[in-house]
């Protein structure tokens, strides 16, 4: 088996979808399932984002008339159907059904078309990024797949290969980072940004408060939130 690596980049204006992510940074989807055929597809995502995103969100992402998944010159018009399994105030799980996806220009479609079944995919969604991971047998061929999606793209999107080679931590990783709730993924990436967890620390949690805007007591508590929800990921992964 093979693992191809790639994402996707949008330029401002072009997705309405990838707009929401690029106007709310801290807003992230990640596939919990992905499965495809030649002819149809379903998958099920989990969306963690704040009220306003997710709300902005279902507007364009539940609309049955827009091809999330197209990566073509024109929307491929073909039928979806989207049920929400889980809404909350700041995160969405979504199933996808597409029942006709012949000719449609996605990743999906394109992977089946070109490298026959077999196929697994993960998907980490945000800011002007979509990466895809795809677990891939060793006969298949990858160039033949990255020049097609390659040659189809819009105006102001771009591919970039990230890794070919053999799996690593082919597991739910992508599931287990959408799992860490906003506020607390928001708290530490700011702390990283801000260089707290540096040695010695560039920062301290009261600045980096003041920066975004909540009081310390707050910040403190969703980075020790996060951290214990980090550690425990840590000793669940390395003992079972």
């Amino acid at each position: 088996m093979r693992e191809f690596i790639f994402t996707i980049e949008y330029d401002s204006g072009v997705d309405p979808i990838t707009d929401v992510f690029i106007d709310y940074p801290s807003t992230m989807a990640a596939s919990l399932a992905c499965c495809v055929t030649t002819q149809s597809m379903w998958r099920v995502d989990r969306i963690t984002g704040s009220e306003n995103a997710l709300d902005e969100l279902d507007t364009v992402y539940l609309d049955p008339q827009h091809c999330n998944e197209c990566l073509g010159t024109e929307n491929c018009h073909t039928p979806s159907e989207y049920s929400v399994l889980d809404r909350e105030a700041r995160q969405r799980t979504i199933y996808t059904y597409r029942p006709e996806i012949e000719n449609c220009h996605s990743i999906p479609y394109r992977a089946a078309q070109q490298l026959g079944d077999g196929l697994l995919f993960q998907t980490i969604r945000y800011g002007s990024q979509y990466e895809w991971r795809v677990l891939v047998r060793d006969e298949a061929a990858i160039g033949e797949l990255y020049d097609t999606i390659q040659q189809n793209l819009h105006d102001g999107v771009r591919i970039e290969l990230n890794q070919l080679g053999t799996p690593g931590h082919w597991s739910e990783e992508a599931v287990t980072i959408a799992d860490l709730p906003h506020e607390q993924r928001e708290a530490l990436t700011a702390a990283v940004e801000h260089g707290y967890y540096e040695t010695p620390r560039e920062t301290s949690v009261a600045e980096i408060a003041d920066g975004v805007g909540v009081p310390r007591s707050t910040l403190q508590y969703r980075l020790q939130r996060a951290e214990a929800w980090l550690a425990s990921r840590f000793v669940d992964a390395s003992y079972s």
